[in-house]
């Protein structure tokens, strides 16, 4: 790690963010001038090639791609069992449309026969066929929000996440006292965001395509502190917990209640504990119940009987609407049929919301988001000092405004 930080930089390249922190000024103990100064540019070092890290959303302005290229980018990895559904019901149609176009042949040639009674029969079992489609709806229908529901469960979860996250970061910068400590807490409330997208996407930090190597690069993270998290047998976003407590716990024993800017004859001092404590214990329920959608996928059963409906339908139906609309069934039962394996596929991806499909949560822009706004939470920090002191101190709105591009696209309602 650099003991020196890294020169001032600000830049206004959207998705871009780089922080400069006002460095801290110790009077005194060389060697905590240098601790401090090592901790203050590990949270100012990004790399422009690192930070550029928002995933592309789907609904962004000026960017939404053709229908057709999302939903077929939606079944990419089903196509197998998407194009062989498909073809052996078309191809099934395309029988029963030889065989109605032979009864009919029959029947003209031997009027009264037994193929104009078997022309009638298939004919008088549409009423059946509609009430096994009907069946097959609901279940359709059932099976799709059941997904969907995970998949609107995640979101909230995850906004939650985002919620408390700058919570933690605002309630750092307003209580805490002690600089270098105030700089751990920031670090690992952004690595905590980080840690959850990697263990819900089954995964470690330190693996490879995942943050770990670049949070060390930025900053965010020691090798040591890298090394330690893959090496204790626990959850990494549990340890990421474990360590904000700490930091609390170094922050409260700090003689004369010096860690925490109400010293401890103020009667807030005791209650301060109680209101982090409770924050850390909400993210903690946050990440677990992400690991409930994770782990509990939907019962077999949802499946098994959303196929065997969605067989049987289209076995009869092709056989009765060939009578009536002869060569035509093919073309319908094409279509049909594909637009219900979309919602079959789709609803399956839905079921673990955490990976890096199309229909999946961006978790990228969530992480990169809860980053940006703690680093600007940190930024503005001294500036609210002096605006709440009525200092005549520079607090420098536009500087601040200019270096942090602090969240991702969210287009303007019309």
């Amino acid at each position: 790690m650099a003991t020196s930080p890294s020169p001032p930089t600000s830049s206004d390249t959207e998705g871009s963010i780089e922080v400069n922190p006002p460095h801290p000024q110790p009077q005194d103990n060389p060697s905590k001038i240098n601790q401090l100064t090592k901790s203050r540019s590990m949270i100012a070092r990004f790399n422009g090639s690192s930070t550029r890290r928002h995933a592309e959303l789907d609904d962004e302005e000026g960017k939404a791609q053709f229908f057709l290229t999302l939903l077929f980018a939606s079944i990419e990895d089903s196509a197998g069992l998407f194009a062989g559904t498909v073809l052996f019901l078309v191809v099934w149609a395309i029988l029963c449309s030889f065989g109605a176009q032979e009864l009919r042949g029959l029947a003209a040639t031997n009027p009264g026969g037994a193929a104009e009674q078997w022309l009638d029969d298939i004919e008088s079992c549409k009423n059946a066929v509609s009430i096994i489609g009907t069946l097959f709806v609901f279940t359709l229908v059932f099976r799709f929000n059941a997904c969907y529901d995970r998949w609107w469960e995640s979101r909230i979860l995850w906004g939650d996440i985002i919620s408390k996250c700058l919570e933690l970061g605002m309630m750092n910068r307003r209580w805490f006292a002690n600089e270098e400590l105030q700089d751990r807490f920031s670090r690992f409330v952004i690595v905590y965001s980080y840690a959850c997208k990697s263990m819900l996407r089954g995964k470690s930090l330190t693996e490879e395509g995942e943050d770990g190597p670049d949070l060390v690069k930025r900053g965010l993270l020691t090798q040591q502190e890298l090394d330690l998290m893959e090496g204790v047998p626990c959850w990494q976003p549990h340890f990421c917990l474990d360590m904000l407590r700490e930091v609390i716990a170094q922050l409260h024993m700090i003689p004369g209640g010096k860690g925490l800017r109400m010293d401890d004859t103020n009667k807030i001092h005791g209650q301060l504990f109680r209101c982090l404590d409770n924050t850390l214990k909400h993210m903690n329920d946050l990440i677990g119940s992400c690991v409930r959608i994770r782990a509990s996928g939907l019962p077999a059963s949802y499946d098994a009987i959303t196929m065997t409906s969605f067989i049987t339908f289209f076995l009869l139906a092709s056989a009765v609407w060939s009578t009536a609309i002869g060569w035509m069934t093919p073309i319908v039962v094409f279509l049909a049929s594909m637009i219900i394996m979309f919602l079959i596929v789709m609803g399956t991806k839905l079921v673990d919301p955490f990976g890096s499909d199309k229909v999946d949560i961006p978790l990228e822009c969530f992480c990169a988001t809860i980053e940006a706004q703690v680093h600007a939470i940190d930024q503005r920090g001294k500036s609210i000092i002096a605006v709440a002191s009525n200092s005549k101190k520079a607090v420098r709105p536009l500087a601040v405004r200019s270096e942090s591009k602090a969240t991702f696209h969210i287009p303007r309602l019309a």
